[in-house]
């Protein structure tokens, strides 16, 4: 499944779209959210049809089940591919993805500790990706805004409020895909080498991600409440501060 869900994550470079030349100042919500909307409608068409040939795949060749009362598999996967086709064009007119993500995988004797070992190792894997993210939007969002009064001890002063605030939303994170096994069907051991799960053990597969448009949003408020005070005696720059 680890190997799926990897391959399942590269998918999402048939759907991209070039990036444009140009640059541009820094983007209301409104545009923000127009342009979600536009780019859902165009991948989920892709991302339904792929969805349900490899739920099929997934569940036949590799023994994956999702857990009772859950989604269906290929909801899940629908759901999964949709994040990962949508992209998020950005101040300078370049496009990344709309959203990162992470997997876990988690072996246990219940269900219910297998899920939470894997949801733990995904966050790990998740946070050090958000530490990245949050870093260059908060240079970039400054830059754009055009602070020049902001130095370089106030920047990472910054930085480091708005990681603290990104990473204490982890913990609210509800997986998108959830799938267990008992068992490894014959053709999933002799591809992948793998040794059958001990008997009375369950294994299970998580898939989690966060969404880069509230990480832009949250960066930004945080840039807002650390310059409040700086800036109230500079009317120029706080104007420009209140634009972001």
């Amino acid at each position: 499944m680890k190997k799926a869900l990897i391959i399942l994550s590269a998918l999402f470079l048939l759907f991209t779209v070039m990036p444009t030349e140009g640059f541009s100042q820094v983007k209301t919500r409104n545009q923000l959210k127009k342009e979600r909307k536009d780019q859902r409608k165009k991948i989920k068409e892709k991302a339904l049809k792929k969805a349900r040939k490899e739920a099929k795949r997934l569940a036949k060749d590799e023994g994956w089940s999702v857990f009772p009362g859950d989604k269906p598999l290929d909801k899940m996967l629908e759901d999964s591919w949709m994040k990962q086709y949508e992209m998020k064009l950005n101040n300078d007119m370049s496009e990344t993805n709309a959203y990162i993500w992470a997997t876990g995988n988690g072996v246990s004797k219940t269900k219910s500790a297998a899920k939470m070992q894997a949801m733990e190792l995904a966050k790990v894997e998740l946070a050090g990706q958000l530490k990245t993210h949050v870093a260059a939007l908060t240079t970039s969002n400054i830059a754009n805004a055009q602070l020049s009064s902001v130095d370089a001890e106030t920047e990472m002063s910054i930085v480091q409020s708005a990681k603290s605030i990104t990473s204490a939303t982890l913990t609210q994170l509800k997986p998108i895909v959830v799938l267990y096994r008992t068992k490894l069907p014959k053709k999933e051991l002799k591809k992948n080498n793998r040794m059958q799960l001990a008997p009375g053990t369950v294994e299970v597969q998580v898939m989690i991600y966060y969404d880069l448009y509230q990480v832009d949003l949250q960066t930004r408020e945080t840039i807002k409440q650390e310059l409040k005070d700086k800036l109230k005696d500079n009317e120029e720059e706080l104007k420009k501060l209140m634009d972001l």
